[in-house]
């Protein structure tokens, strides 16, 4: 993986810090030498986390989804002595694999509120932070889900993600007066745990056998990609949805 020493001592808040590219975002930003923030609903999973990596890593449990919490968690933040540099929002996901026909207005208010509204409520109270950094970033996860109907996955899963790469836009026209880039990358189907507990090893293969580059994603490729778009060399990228999908899709 790049280094880039202009991340040390920035400020990283990360959401879905607890696992999957979450965590190896966390992890990856924590060795460039950057302070992090751990931001998940899992109070246990990010403060063993935070333990494991040391005195810059900083665990918060917050519902994302609470405008209340949300706004609790920056001020948590803005408590310890740290400004935001960078804002990266990994948060997201579904329970359940239905069709259009077959979802229960439950599941899609659930789903849309964890992946889009809360990227909003994220953003929104992270931007007055941002504005006081020299080198502020949001980098907002999407999917390949949000950018075409790849294969089976959760109709409003896609519909959110694809909300929040337009948000993103939004984000990177209105904030690049302050000197602030705003991204999404959209990944691949990765082999994290939560993945795996909803697809089959058939899914995978079948997958697998579509990407140009032959496998599925591993948190790496995202998490490398996250690394560029944060450091100084990507400084005049905003308004970017980098795929991160081995050529699955081509936009």
């Amino acid at each position: 993986m790049a280094i880039y020493p202009e991340i040390t001592n920035r400020a990283v808040v990360i959401t879905g810090a607890g696992a999957g590219i979450g965590e190896a975002a966390v992890r990856a930003f924590y060795s460039q030498g950057a302070h992090v923030f751990l931001l998940d609903i899992d109070r246990k999973k990010i403060e063993d986390i935070a333990k494991d990596l040391g005195d810059r890593a900083h665990a918060i449990q917050t519902d994302i989804t609470d405008p209340k919490a949300v706004l609790s968690a920056f001020e948590a933040i803005d408590q310890m002595g740290h400004g935001v540099d960078i804002f990266i929002n990994c948060a997201g996901g579904y329970q359940k694999l239905l069709t259009v026909e077959k979802m229960d207005l439950e599941e899609w208010d659930q789903t849309i509120a964890l992946n889009l509204r809360a990227a909003f409520l994220c953003c929104q109270a992270a931007i007055p932070r941002l504005k006081k950094s020299n080198a502020g970033r949001i980098i907002n996860v999407t999917s390949i889900s949000g950018r075409t109907v790849h294969a089976a996955s959760s109709p409003a899963y896609g519909a959110a993600k694809a909300g929040v790469t337009q948000l993103t836009r939004f984000l990177a026209y209105e904030l690049g007066p302050f000197g602030i880039t705003a991204n999404s990358i959209a990944p691949l189907t990765t082999l994290t745990p939560r993945v795996a507990a909803l697809r089959s090893e058939e899914d995978f293969q079948r997958i697998a056998a579509q990407v140009p580059l032959g496998r599925l994603a591993c948190v790496d490729d995202h998490v490398s990609a996250m690394l560029y778009l944060a450091s100084d060399g990507a400084a005049f990228v905003t308004g970017v949805a980098l795929d991160t999908n081995g050529g699955r899709v081509m936009m």
